[in-house]
């Protein structure tokens, strides 16, 4: 029956000014080169919005940008994208990710549920962190 749907899980945690998601999906499992690879792939994802003052240190397409590699993420940018409103084409939000699929990432593509995933979901809290105190320090 969903033979065409690809499954994502996807968990969120927000606020007015950011929200930061930690997702999983399925793949086809595949060996690389090096490495057993499992069937899930994680990524990071960090929505930030007009009201945070981090947004506005971004600058162009970029994954090399001093607004990005100060952000902790885990291996480094590797999704990078503009929501723009249809509208105005006024971006209103950036999207910012990384993923747990590297040299090295092997064991988190065995990674099926939360309980296995603390290692993602850690860094997806630390990134929060990161971005209130960013906030806070702005505002004081």
């Amino acid at each position: 029956m969903a033979k065409n749907w690809q499954h994502r899980d996807v968990w969120t945690r927000q606020t007015q000014h950011f929200t930061v998601q930690v997702e999983r999906r399925e793949v086809e499992q595949a060996d690389s080169a090096f490495e057993v690879l499992g069937p899930n792939r994680w990524n990071v994802y960090v929505y930030i919005y007009p009201t945070h003052p981090h947004f506005h240190k971004f600058d162009g397409p970029s994954w090399g940008q001093e607004a990005i590699l100060e952000m902790p993420l885990h291996g480094g940018c590797t999704f990078l994208k503009y929501h723009k409103d249809a509208l105005n084409g006024e971006v209103t939000g950036i999207q910012v990710g990384c993923d747990y699929n590297h040299d090295g990432d092997a064991r988190y593509t065995h990674h099926a549920t939360p309980a296995d995933g603390i290692k993602q979901f850690r860094d997806a809290d630390e990134l929060f962190a990161w971005l209130e105190r960013a906030r806070i320090s702005v505002e004081k």
